[in-house]
């Protein structure tokens, strides 16, 4: 996961971030105490090593984010 974020320009702009750097996205809607929000995750990915490479062009772009599954 990178994110989750209310603001939906927020999302707009991180998800055109993460493009430039050929990092392919996708949106989860999220229900959260504190209201509704969208999740930005990257992925998928064809192998651990495709996932740790796209980490690393994102945070070239300054977005940090985690490897979850196998």
């Amino acid at each position: 996961m990178i994110g989750a974020f209310a603001n939906e320009d927020n999302v707009r702009s991180l998800r055109s971030k993460l493009s430039e750097k050929g990092v392919r996205t996708y949106v989860e809607p999220l229900d959260t105490p504190g209201g509704k929000k969208t999740r930005v995750r990257a992925g998928p990915f064809a192998s651990r090593e495709a996932a740790e490479q796209a980490l690393d062009r994102m945070r070239q772009a300054g977005v940090s984010g985690v490897i979850s599954g196998k």
